[in-house]
């Protein structure tokens, strides 16, 4: 198979593989989360969790953004999927931003 073929996204074997295998990293990836959480402080810990937040919006966001529009769901154009993936991708950023402030304002008021 050739390097073109390869990355072509209706041949390519990657395509469906990649959409097995990259779900499953994320499901292994917050499993090992979940377990290994209680090793690490409360205010780090909320920091990790709404990272994880972000994470869980952004595969949300993916998952919709993969079904389009939806009208194979009874969606139409004007009330589509793309309002809830955005809305989505608005509540990771939210939780992507939470967590960059309480990560710059986590040793606030420590003894230097």
């Amino acid at each position: 198979m050739e390097m073109g073929a390869l990355f072509h996204y209706d041949t390519s074997p990657l395509n469906p593989a990649l959409k097995i295998i990259i779900p499953a990293i994320f499901v292994v990836v917050v499993v090992l989360y979940v377990h290994v959480r209680r090793f690490y402080s409360l205010r780090i810990r909320n920091i990790l969790d709404m990272l994880l937040l972000f994470a869980i919006f952004a595969v949300i966001a993916g998952v919709l953004r993969y079904f389009g529009h939806g009208t194979q769901f009874g969606f139409t154009k004007a009330f589509s999927l793309k309002w809830f993936e955005s809305l989505a991708y608005v509540a990771a950023t939210g939780f992507f931003i939470l967590a960059g402030y309480r990560l710059l304002h986590l040793y606030e008021g420590a003894k230097k």
